[in-house]
């Protein structure tokens, strides 16, 4: 079974249009949707917003559903040349709000006990870049920035910016989603089409205004990958 994780409303109602034999589960404080997309089986769950949200959605799904990879889908503001609409694959995944670094021993983003970067799972990586060409959509492989917070400027990242210089998204989940799937063993892959650009004069008008395309395009890729699975 494939786990499929939105944060927005927006995010995972296009896939559901895809899913057959759809069965709403509640348990706890989410409600899943079983069914298929492509005669594959998949539980989507919408998560809400944040790092908090993200990962108590990973446990439960993990915890009540024998996922063999999570698949974490949505928008995300965009940076160094991605332009709205483009989509952005996680090579790795980082905290850009996490900082321990007063102890000397870590960096910025880094979560005591784990290694700087959260790595995606190389074989949902390749065959995401293999749809992404069929479908001839425009697209980054590099990293991809989390934390609680709607980001406007690039001095709020400047931190990590200096670590890496392929960050090209930057969002509220996909560290908590990835961080969880390593703490379990559970392969994961992270991708975002961008709604907004930083620092742009109209990002918030743009967020709102590229939402639903941004949403609608991550659905045709995550279709198109779920085919392939």
């Amino acid at each position: 079974m494939i786990g499929i994780i939105g944060a927005l409303d927006e995010e995972i109602s296009s896939i559901l249009k895809e899913v057959t034999d759809i069965e709403k589960i509640k348990l706890k404080v989410r409600t899943f949707y079983k069914g298929q997309i492509n005669n594959k089986d998949v539980v989507i769950v919408l998560a809400g917003e944040g790092k908090v949200n993200a990962a108590i959605t990973t446990s439960l799904m993990i915890e009540n559903f024998n996922v063999k990879c999570i698949i974490n889908v949505g928008v995300a503001g965009g940076q160094k040349g991605v332009k709205h609409r483009d989509v952005v694959i996680s090579s790795e995944v980082l905290y850009h709000d996490f900082d321990v670094t007063s102890f000397g021993k870590y960096v910025r983003g880094q979560v005591p006990g784990f290694k700087p970067l959260f790595y995606a799972d190389e074989s949902l990586l390749n065959k995401t870049k293999m749809v992404l060409n069929n479908l001839h959509f425009n697209y980054k492989i590099g990293k991809i920035a989390s934390g609680d917070q709607f980001v406007y400027s690039k001095e709020t990242i400047k931190d990590v910016n200096e670590l890496y210089s392929d960050i090209y998204a930057i969002e509220m989940e996909a560290g908590a989603i990835a961080q969880t799937s390593t703490i379990y063993n559970v392969p994961f892959i992270i991708y975002r089409s961008i709604s907004d650009i930083l620092e742009d004069e109209d990002q918030d008008d743009d967020f709102y205004k590229f939402l639903a395309i941004a949403s609608k395009n991550a659905s045709l890729v995550l279709k198109e990958l779920i085919r392939i699975l």
